[in-house]
């Protein structure tokens, strides 16, 4: 059996709809907190694991991941054009 098809059935099994909704609204809305980029890039990832649709393709959960920084964060790593979350990351990071 193919790896996203045992994927697809035990998301069935054992993550009720609601809560997948649940998770993709909190990814949407996940925003930094008390300037904590190390909470936020983990409950990011998290998020981004149990929600895959919401983050493909790679350009979508860059921006998504973007989009949860602070204003003056979020324009140096805007401009520093990151090609993947990884760069993404060590910039905000770096910050």
């Amino acid at each position: 059996m193919p790896w996203t098809e045992m994927k697809q059935l035990m998301t069935a099994e054992f993550c009720p709809i609601e809560e997948v909704q649940r998770m993709e609204h909190e990814l949407w809305n996940l925003k930094v907190k008390e300037y904590n980029i190390v909470a936020y890039t983990q409950r990011f990832n998290e998020l981004a694991l149990m929600c895959p649709r919401m983050v493909e393709p790679e350009r979508v959960k860059v921006d998504a991941y973007i989009r949860g920084l602070t204003d003056n964060i979020k324009g140096k790593v805007t401009s520093s054009k990151p090609a993947n979350l990884n760069e993404a990351v060590r910039m905000a990071h770096k910050l």
